[in-house]
């Protein structure tokens, strides 16, 4: 039963290499650990006020009552870079073994942009996919100048 769990998920891994992203991690999500993602109902209305912030394709898909456990993160987290394939790069792993957490962020540069895909399991949350796509002049906002970049977020809301 193991291998052919395995089999399916390099299957879907090998089918979905021209489709990476977000639409590939929830796949693996999905066949690995037999859980169905939910998508945030109304996130089209908040796109209107990113315009001008240098946020476009956000998309986000929650696993809300699952987790990944601490002894899964490790081979998730290859599984995930194999089926992302070479274009991605890992940008920042964090975890929490006291309070059961882990995140992942992982980057593909196109152009003048940097696609960011983040994958998050809280304890009580469950786990998150979130994928965006940040502008050349956003991402030096954030990484040169942080404490503008927040008031800039700040007075969106």
């Amino acid at each position: 039963m193991k291998f052919l769990c395995l089999a399916v998920i390099f299957i879907s891994c090998a089918s979905a290499s021209a489709e990476t992203g977000i639409n590939t991690v929830v796949r693996l999500l999905e066949v690995r650990y037999s859980v169905r993602q939910h998508g945030i109902p109304g996130l089209w209305l908040a796109k209107p006020f990113m315009i001008g912030s240098g946020v476009s394709g956000m998309k986000v898909a929650e696993f809300p009552k699952f987790r990944v456990l601490a002894r899964d993160t490790y081979s998730l987290r290859q599984q995930v870079e194999k089926c992302l394939g070479p274009e991605w790069h890992p940008f920042v792993e964090e975890w929490s073994k006291a309070y059961g957490e882990w995140s992942l962020v992982v980057t593909k540069a196109k152009d003048q942009r940097i696609s960011m895909l983040i994958v998050t399991s809280e304890h009580e949350d469950g786990v998150t996919v979130i994928q965006l796509n940040l502008s050349g002049r956003a991402l030096r906002e954030w990484v040169d100048e942080p404490e503008s970049a927040k008031h800039n977020s700040a007075s969106l809301r």
